[in-house]
């Protein structure tokens, strides 16, 4: 007898891919570092995403460049802004946008090269759980305000700031000034820090979860299966291309490696970026805040952000203290209060 073609050989063949616009839903009962072992996934496929997105990553470089070379051109004609502190304002506003544009790269790869659904990238559930990003806001908030109060009472917190020249932020420019860098800073710092975010703890952390088989016995599919290579990935790799960049910068570079593990974690541990996100909002906002009022606007684009406490480019053994104690309580009670809401860490079993 010949089987009807309807009829499937046991077991089943692997799901393809129909058309370039196909997508796999999200995996049921998976961590947020698996949500790119789709049953779309290929072994080629993680090689592919790295390769397009470096590609992106280049043109978009490029285009940075040509754009900057076209504003310095006109500013050489006399066709640039007048005020040296209003071109130090739209040079803020470029330089965030740009970070900005990794955003719309992370969602190529992983909706065209992955194949998957681009909300995977930011939970489990596949979407932004904005009641939650709120209450990690809340979070953020209180610690960076904790911080910026009790950090300048610390032995040693005198010379850090006195290690950073600040000018008063009224000595040029004026209230316009202020205002036009604090608009800026406010609309584009929530897009530059989703930016980061969605790559460095969302692209990675997936590109690094997604090896290794579901089912395999193997040991590196064991180990790959489980959460660490993934946090140690997404968390060390912003720091190492920091160190290898500024090599005399150890206390940031430290500072760095506990504030990316302790974003990675988190990210795992709540299945989602919110945390993270909620983190490196507050921060950014509270220290980009403190370079205008200092009148060192110039420097927002070249700083660091780590605690809410301590002046960007400040580099001293209180700044590892400061990151450590704030991410760890950031990270515990982020933990507790997502055990009580019952957010989830893994993605919905449909039924």
């Amino acid at each position: 007898m010949t089987p009807a073609p309807s009829v499937w050989a046991w077991p089943p063949p692997r799901p393809v891919r129909t058309n370039e616009f196909a997508r796999s839903e999200i995996p049921e009962g998976e961590s947020y570092h698996r949500l790119a072992h789709t049953p779309l996934y290929r072994w080629w496929v993680p090689l592919l995403a790295v390769t397009v997105f470096a590609v992106l990553l280049f043109f978009l470089w490029v285009g940075v460049m040509v754009v900057m070379t076209i504003v310095a051109i006109l500013g050489g004609s006399g066709l640039a802004l007048d005020s040296v502190r209003l071109g130090e304002v739209a040079g803020l506003a470029f330089g965030l946008a740009s970070i900005a544009l990794l955003t719309p790269l992370a969602f190529f790869v992983t909706r065209v090269v992955q194949w998957r659904r681009t909300g995977s990238l930011v939970s489990v559930t596949g979407r932004v759980r904005w009641r939650w990003l709120g209450g990690c806001l809340l979070i953020a908030l209180a610690l960076a305000l904790l911080c910026a109060l009790l950090v300048p009472l610390l032995p040693g917190a005198a010379a850090a700031t006195a290690a950073v020249e600040a000018e008063p932020a009224g000595t040029r420019g004026g209230i316009q000034v202020l205002l036009a860098a604090m608009t800026v800073i406010v609309l584009l710092v929530p897009l530059q820090s989703a930016a980061e975010e969605l790559t460095m703890r969302g692209l990675v952390m997936q590109l690094v979860g997604s090896l290794g088989s579901s089912d395999g016995r193997s040991a590196f599919s064991r180990v790959m299966r489980s959460p660490w290579p993934a946090i140690l990935a997404g968390g060390t790799l912003f720091a190492a291309l920091f160190g290898a960049t500024h090599p005399g910068q150890l206390w940031t570079t430290a500072s760095l490696v506990v504030l990316g593990l302790g974003m990675a974690w988190v990210t795992w541990r709540t299945g989602g970026l919110e945390a993270a996100i909620g983190l490196h909002m507050v921060n950014s906002l509270f220290q980009f805040t403190r370079c205008v009022l200092e009148g060192r606007l110039s420097e927002v684009g070249t700083g660091i952000v780590l605690g809410a406490g301590l002046p960007m480019g400040t580099d001293t053994p209180l700044t590892l203290v400061v990151t450590t104690v704030q991410v760890g309580l950031y990270t515990f009670l982020v933990a507790r209060v997502a055990s009580r809401r019952g957010v989830l860490r893994r993605s919905p079993v449909r039924s």
